[in-house]
């Protein structure tokens, strides 16, 4: 090989390894869709003593209930219900079938109680046999229950990593949730989507390029996604550069800052050689200018992480004397690590915590524009030192969180994505 196609050589491998990357991060973005769903759906319920011995007190008073009243299905219900909090799930079995037993025709609310606990333990075959004995009539409820059901079972087998039986529940959930017009259906989409992506990912490791190609296009039937067009560019990068290229347009005129500008910049290489060989001098020459006009942007607008610091110089947590009031005094500077001047940058300041409930919460807390092409900060140099501060109450969310984190995120526009550059955890 001479020293142009080693170079090549090189250069090719070089591209193979971003794209296997790229595809790995979408991947994992992608995932995001829905992960707060599948946490709040799968987690199990970590009850305390207090939990638990609430949970006992309702079940004697309910046992002591049924005893009265024989006849009242609800109360077995309710005592199902208890008994899976506790995980016993025997317990609550016999509960849920002793009010199927005394339900009237039509009730439907302990067949699914039945049915959810059954996917609880495993035994999805029996929640599907339970499920489906009711009846099919058009009772909003009714459907979104099912479509609650489904939901659930979808859940279960993401959990499993059985993606491809998953996505058929979700698109059952669906269904039900469409036919009722209810806003549940966007999670079942965003489920859709996830395990299609998985699908892909899965496809895209075993080399079946054209499996993974229409798992991806199957899930634009659902939804169209900036991240379903950008992994579907890159998959077609090899094979069809001019589909490639309609992909990859499709994100950057939605959201080109999940774009990595050397595959985009590769995919046009493609087409310029494309048209060039097969005689399309005007083509070639288009290709030619949309690339100038891509290396362009991405010069002006596109940073990474290692382009941007942010470096602390004070951080201060206050509160008054009578701890009512609480103050987050935050002092920092700019670092330009790149090779290009920042002529614009926006900063944002996130605080990341978890409320009292366990949910996780994101609150801005600063966000302002710095510099502009007559005052930039120059490659390779450090700010002056910039401040802000933040105040909140005792009745905040935040005086309960027992964690509290400080994220950076910048961004060269302001209609790209925001990336991470900075985090620290803020002491109380």
């Amino acid at each position: 090989m001479n020293k142009k196609e080693i170079l090549e050589y090189v250069r090719t491998i070089a591209i193979s390894l971003i794209v296997a990357l790229v595809l790995a991060s979408v991947a994992t973005g992608c995932s995001k869709i829905i992960a707060e769903h599948h946490s709040k759906m799968l987690a199990r319920i970590s009850n305390t003593a207090k939990d638990n011995e609430l949970i006992g007190y309702l079940i004697t008073k309910y046992t002591a209930e049924a005893a009265k009243n024989p006849g009242d299905y609800t109360i077995n219900v309710r005592l199902g219900d208890l008994y899976s909090l506790l995980f016993s799930y025997n317990q609550a079995e016999e509960q849920y079938k002793k009010a199927i037993d005394k339900s009237p025709y039509g009730v439907y609310t302990p067949y699914f109680g039945l049915a959810n606990m059954y996917i609880k333990t495993g035994k999805y075959k029996k929640a599907l046999r339970i499920v489906k004995r009711l009846e099919n009539k058009d009772y909003k409820p009714l459907l979104i229950a099912k479509g609650d059901f489904y939901m659930n079972l979808g859940d279960a087998l993401w959990q499993n990593a059985d993606y491809k039986n998953a996505v058929n529940q979700y698109k059952v959930a669906f269904f039900y949730y469409k036919k009722v017009d209810s806003k549940k259906k966007d999670t079942a989409v965003s489920g859709i989507i996830d395990c299609y992506n998985k699908i892909a990912d899965d496809y895209y490791k075993k080399n079946k390029k054209q499996k993974a190609v229409e798992s991806l296009e199957t899930a634009l039937l659902y939804k169209e996604t900036s991240f379903l067009y950008y992994k579907l560019a890159i998959l077609y990068m090899d094979f069809d550069p001019v589909l490639a290229n309609k992909y990859m347009e499709k994100t950057y005129a939605i959201d080109p800052g999940i774009i990595n500008f050397e595959i985009y910049e590769e995919i046009l290489l493609k087409l310029v050689k494309l048209y060039y060989v097969n005689g399309k001098d005007i083509e070639a020459d288009l290709y030619r200018h949309k690339l100038k006009a891509i290396q362009s942007f991405q010069k002006r607008y596109v940073i990474t992480e290692k382009d941007v610091g942010i470096n602390i110089t004070d951080l201060k947590y206050k509160s008054n004397f009578f701890d009512t009031k609480y103050k987050i005094q935050v002092k920092f500077k700019i670092e330009n690590n790149s090779k290009y001047d920042f002529n614009s940058l926006y900063v944002i300041a996130k605080l990341h915590y978890d409320t009292k409930d366990n949910e996780v919460q994101n609150r801005e807390i600063f966000n302002q524009r710095f510099y502009s092409k007559k005052k930039p900060l120059k490659s390779r140099t450090t700010s002056q030192e910039y401040k802000f501060t933040y105040t909140y109450t005792d009745k905040d969310e935040l005086f309960a969180a027992q964690k509290i984190r400080l994220n950076f995120f910048a961004g060269k526009k302001d209609n790209m994505r925001k990336i991470p550059v900075y985090s620290v955890e803020i002491k109380k």
